[in-house]
């Protein structure tokens, strides 16, 4: 089923202009293909302000746009839902409104374009999430976040793929079939959020929004070569999305669940967090905070400038070795943040087992029973990453008993971190976001990396570094630490052919709900590793 064409995929593709349409079959045997959609550096802070600034019409903005992401589409299969029509004719109103009230108040993200996870309800759409089971469901209401980025003055002009059950890295469905990495077409473009990360990677999209719940932003985004920022749960809204889960999961769950931004920038992730906060999102959201935003960006990112910066280097989790293209980039970037006066305190993390063995029962809870159920009810079969990843056998649910327990033995881990922050001193964490680059399909099976900031509640950023090299040649067995299946994971790497030009990134996390002075100490690290 999901080797062929789908009557999903030429319905959405026929909705693509013939003008826009390319000679896909030309670039067959290119893996790389990144340099087709060449634009500016303008990332959607820059943008947004010419927009204001009348450099740029709405529509100017957004039909450049939606050419990108056709493009983008044809070449990485990275969209479910076009909507080019509806998103020109929201442009054209805007532009015309503001020409008839020249004087008018202009919203903070006005004419942006911005791209959804499918996650997101948007009214008259479907929210299928690559199962049959939602496909031909139109959304009846927006998701919060989609009604608050509109009250913003955004673009809305597409939605973007994601995995079958939406707990792989691979972008993979029945229903739209396979995202590919547009820096590596042999390669995954990670998962669930890995339509938005080919997207943006094409600059089909300078920001988009996605969920992280183990690594679902960052993950696509070091995949693709961009930036992943999973925010401390409940500062941006996530309620009222599309989730193959029970109703209430998302709450009850001790793994946190957060709305995440990708994007060109780290300053881009933070003007979105910035922009949503003073939105006040609890009054769409309930179970949103009702925390201020208290600062202006600009000022907090001058201040954190002027402070000499501790940062805490881990250089692999504990269960992991990190491959050679990984352990070279991390030297590079430990040497640049060292030359640059920045002090790195070398240590390790507790108790890594423990909050693995928490994440396991927790993402559980019912025995993978409603999901087998969605499964079955048209039927259609599992993918190669979902098999892979083992779909979740038929278990007995949690007794109230065990789930109470699981949560005690969060909170003991949550002090213990919290300890170690104050042990350290640190300004943040720096450390892989994974053993190794994106790999080729079906092939991804370590989130240990990103999954334990989830558990804690933590802000984290994916910042790329770098890409695979010539000199990340294989090296010896004997390098992986951690035993027999550390082994399989690190052999995983093959070389630097297989993987050409694959993205690097580095992690930094975060205290939990101290995302506005992460987001400005984010910044400085970025400008010093962005420096050739």
């Amino acid at each position: 089923m999901a080797d062929k064409v789908t009557w999903w995929e030429k319905t959405r593709d026929s909705l693509i202009p013939k003008a826009w349409r390319i000679d896909v079959d030309a670039y067959a045997s290119r893996k790389n293909v990144l340099d087709l959609t060449l634009t500016s550096d303008d990332d959607a802070v820059d943008i947004a302000r010419k927009i204001r600034s009348r450099v740029f019409s709405v529509e100017e903005v957004t039909v450049a746009f939606c050419k990108r992401a056709a493009i983008a589409q044809q070449l990485t299969n990275c969209l479910t839902e076009i909507l080019f029509d509806e998103a020109i004719s929201r442009a054209q109103t805007l532009d015309q409104e503001r020409k008839a009230n020249p004087g008018m108040s202009l919203p903070p993200l006005f004419g942006l374009p911005v791209s959804l996870k499918d996650t997101y309800h948007i009214i008259g759409v479907d929210a299928s999430i690559g199962l049959a089971y939602y496909c031909n469901q139109p959304s009846t209401v927006n998701s919060p976040l989609t009604d608050i980025l509109l009250s913003l003055g955004v673009i809305l002009y597409c939605k973007t793929n994601v995995p079958q059950t939406m707990m792989t890295a691979d972008s993979h469905n029945n229903i739209f079939c396979r995202t590919l990495n547009p820096i590596n077409r042999d390669l995954t473009a990670g998962g669930s959020t890995g339509g938005e990360g080919a997207l943006i990677a094409m600059r089909g999209s300078v920001v988009g929004f996605g969920t992280d719940a183990g690594g679902s932003a960052r993950i696509p985004a070091a995949c693709n070569g961009i930036y992943g920022f999973k925010p401390s749960a409940n500062l941006m809204p996530f309620s009222g999305q599309r989730i193959p889960f029970l109703d209430g999961w998302e709450t009850a769950i001790g793994v946190s669940i957060a709305a995440g931004v990708l994007a060109t920038s780290s300053r881009a992730c933070a003007f979105a967090l910035e922009t949503i906060m003073k939105a006040n999102p609890a009054n769409n959201d309930p179970s949103c905070l009702r925390m201020p935003w208290t600062k202006d960006l600009e000022s907090t990112l001058t201040t954190a400038e002027k402070k000499p910066l501790r940062i805490a280097f881990i250089s692999d989790e504990g269960l992991s070795t990190p491959t050679p293209p990984i352990r070279r980039a991390l030297r590079e970037s430990t040497e640049k943040l060292k030359n640059a006066g920045v002090e790195i305190i070398d240590t390790n993390l507790p108790l890594v087992p423990e909050m693995v063995a928490i994440i396991v029962g927790m993402f559980t809870l019912d025995g993978g029973q409603h999901m087998l159920n969605i499964l079955a009810s048209k039927p259609e079969p599992l993918v190669p990453s979902v098999v892979n990843m083992g779909s979740p056998p038929p278990g007995p649910s949690t007794t109230m008993e065990k789930y109470f327990e699981l949560n005690k033995r969060r909170q003991v881990v949550m002090e213990t971190y919290s300890a170690l922050w104050r042990e350290l001193d640190v300004d943040a964490i720096a450390m892989p976001l994974a053993p190794y680059t994106a790999m080729p399909p079906d092939s991804w099976s370590s989130f240990t990396y990103t999954v334990l900031f989830n558990l804690l509640d933590y802000p984290s950023m994916a910042i790329p570094v770098g890409a695979v090299s010539g000199a990340d040649q294989v090296d010896g067995i004997s390098n992986a630490r951690y035993g027999e299946e550390d082994s399989k994971l690190y052999q995983k790497y093959t070389g630097p052919n297989e993987y050409a030009d694959a993205p690097i990134a580095v992690q930094v996390i975060g205290r939990r709900q101290d995302d506005q002075a992460f987001l400005a100490v984010v910044d400085v690290i970025d400008s010093i590793l962005r420096v050739e």
